[in-house]
């Protein structure tokens, strides 16, 4: 998520309950990534988990860049 953005998602998240559940959940997820990710030798399940987790990142982000398109 690019600075600008993030400028912007925290001016506006106290106002905004989805806004602000949907920015910490796209933190949470990419922390999560970012474990699994570190670590050698996934097995199945985590490998499954991680293509989920991206998928689930991805959607969030697209929610999110539609709220953000609106308070641009």
């Amino acid at each position: 998520m690019e600075a600008q953005d993030i400028a912007i998602v925290e001016k506006h998240r106290k106002d905004n309950y989805q806004l602000d559940r949907l920015f910490k959940e796209h933190q949470e997820i990419g922390a999560r990534i970012e474990k699994l990710e570190a670590s050698k030798g996934l097995g199945a399940n985590e490998e499954a988990e991680l293509h989920d987790l991206k998928k689930k990142k991805l959607e969030g982000r697209d929610q999110l860049e539609e709220i953000l398109v609106g308070l641009r």
